[in-house]
């Protein structure tokens, strides 16, 4: 899944690609991912449009519009993007939506969860200037360790992986970057968000910023100038690691269901 991360490195190497460009077709191969309104009045507010620019907000990827209108596209489970340039388009795995602009290049958003196998799975959606609550963002300056400790102990029930992954509360973090950030803080997922020490809490604060700081950078390298599918997160120290040593203490990483959401971690480190 698309996280802060991914979704940070689309925006900026779209950006430079999409703006300006124009809106000259819209296909949409999946009804579906329209979520809330027919694909024909979808299609009708985007063609013609001019790209002012593409941000990320939260988990969302969004395409600014020249009439002030803004296409969200959130990836779910297994979305993904791939940029054409001018010149023949390489095949796509699912392709749900493609927009086409004017210079013959083509931004084409894929997601496998649409395949008619696969009825019940999560699926990317798009839409045109969804309301969203978004939380506060790690990437902005004020994301402070005292913002941060003040959202703890407002959040009195909440598990710190539940308050890190609620995007009303901190906006682009998910499931994987969490696990990856609570082993690099050494706190357990369970561990109650409203009665960390402060002294935690400033280990919490600089894994989310180590953490994320080096994924971008990663996945810069990875992403090549241009989306083509989701890149491999080789680079993950604990998610998806269940039954391997842990990089720093040697134990064995765990893996337990919480909340729905699979979690790694290590007992012997994470306290």
């Amino acid at each position: 899944m698309a996280e802060l991360p991914e979704l940070e490195v689309y925006a900026e190497t779209l950006r430079p690609l999409l703006t300006g460009r124009s809106v000259t077709a819209v296909e949409v191969h999946h009804p579906r991912v329209v979520r809330g309104q027919s694909a024909e009045p979808f299609t009708a507010r985007l063609v013609g449009q001019r790209i002012k620019d593409v941000v990320r907000r939260g988990k969302t990827l969004a395409v600014l519009l020249g009439s002030g209108d803004r296409l969200d596209v959130h990836l779910m489970l297994a979305g993904e993007i791939y940029y054409f340039g001018p010149g023949p388009r390489g095949s796509v795995p699912q392709p749900v939506l493609t927009l086409s602009l004017d210079d013959s290049s083509a931004l084409i958003f894929s997601d496998e969860h649409f395949d008619p196998m696969k009825p019940r799975d999560p699926k990317m959606w798009a839409g045109l200037n969804r309301k969203e609550r978004i939380g506060l963002d790690p990437l902005d300056p004020a994301f402070t360790p005292d913002a941060l400790a003040a959202l703890c102990r407002r959040n009195k029930v909440l598990p710190v992986k539940a308050l890190l992954c609620d995007q009303r509360l901190i906006g682009g973090l998910g499931n994987a970057y969490a696990d990856e950030i609570l082993w690099g803080a050494r706190i357990r997922p369970r561990r109650a968000a409203s009665l960390m020490t402060a002294e935690e809490v400033s280990r919490l604060h600089a894994a989310i910023t180590a953490v994320l700081a080096a994924a971008i950078g990663h996945l810069r390298g990875l992403t090549k100038g241009a989306p083509a599918g989701e890149p491999r997160r080789e680079f993950f120290k604990v998610h998806h690691r269940s039954g391997k040593p842990c990089p720093r203490c040697g134990g064995k990483i765990a893996f337990e269901e919480f909340r729905e959401r699979p979690t790694n971690w290590c007992p012997a480190c994470q306290q």
